[in-house]
């Protein structure tokens, strides 16, 4: 049997090896190729995953770019708003000034001259047309400490002696104590534009005690450790602020009194921020509130 013989079986051994050799090598070359498309398809997939992300990021930046342009937008037009109100404001306060002080000074003459003749009830009116030339002449001097804006005159000063001079010039109810500093600290300052950040402050912790028997408490503190800052604080014992509307007590015209301008606090910002300090509030409704203020006690070199 030819087809039996050893030649026959090695000769299709060889043959067949060869075959398989071909098959093993194709099979081989199919595993490498799935391999690289499996890296491929892995790879693709990562680049797709990264699209999407640049992409995320991308639409990101745009709406924030949107958000600030709205902001820087919408700020640049309160600013042109508020700079046409403070013209007209300031033409204004500046036009009801002299009548005011002629009706303020008139009153207090005649108060006088014609105390002694008015009886209980007429004297309580008249107290009450004082109370109301007093908000007046103050509303207008908030106008008038927004809108003028002059140099700082600095010198050396003691906060005490400027916040002594405050409470001497400001009506303080009998039902309200007023507790001045312990300590002192002396600051390069401009004492006439402080007097009005502490007037400011001082008035409406007392306006914040609503009628109500409390304290004010001005606090103080001298870095004595090599700090540079000396820091003010102005705590009332009042009905104090809602959360929401600390972060806008600041802003001009905010204000959520019945009478009032809203420039106050705004015109204390401004003055502190001159004096290369910070002014900060903090305020638990039904416990009161505290203005804290912090100002460099010596110039800054720029």
């Amino acid at each position: 049997m030819a087809g039996g013989s050893p030649y026959w079986y090695m000769k299709e051994f060889a043959d067949n090896k060869d075959l398989v050799q071909i098959l093993v090598n194709k099979i081989r070359e199919t595993q490498t190729a799935k391999a690289k498309a499996d890296e491929l398809n892995i790879k693709l997939q990562d680049n797709m995953i990264r699209l999407e992300e640049v992409q995320a990021e991308l639409a990101k930046q745009r709406d924030l770019l949107q958000e600030e342009v709205k902001n820087k937008t919408n700020a640049l037009l309160k600013v042109e708003r508020l700079s046409a109100i403070g013209q007209l404001s300031a033409r204004i306060a500046h036009d009801l000034r002299n009548p005011l002080s002629v009706i303020q000074g008139t009153s207090q003459i005649l108060r006088i001259r014609l105390g002694g003749q008015l009886d209980q009830k007429n004297l309580e009116l008249w107290d009450r047309m004082d109370r109301a030339i007093n908000r007046m002449s103050h509303q207008i001097e908030d106008v008038m400490d927004y809108v003028r804006v002059s140099p700082l005159q600095k010198r050396d000063y003691s906060l005490g002696r400027i916040i002594q001079d405050v409470i001497e010039r400001i009506t303080i109810p009998e039902d309200v104590t007023i507790h001045t500093p312990k300590n002192n600290c002396v600051v390069f300052c401009d004492p006439e534009k402080l007097e009005i950040v502490f007037v400011n402050l001082i008035v409406n912790a007392i306006q914040a005690l609503d009628g109500k028997k409390g304290n004010v408490t001005v606090d103080i503190s001298d870095d004595q450790a090599g700090g540079d800052f000396a820091t003010i604080k102005i705590s009332d014992t009042g009905i104090g602020i809602p959360q929401e509307n600390i972060e806008k007590i600041f802003e001009p015209l905010y204000t959520t009194k019945q009478v009032g301008t809203g420039l106050g606090l705004s015109s204390c910002k401004n003055i502190i921020e001159q004096h290369d300090g910070t002014i900060s509030v903090s305020s638990v409704v039904g416990s009161g509130t505290t203005f804290t203020i912090r100002i460099p006690k010596k110039q800054f070199h720029r």
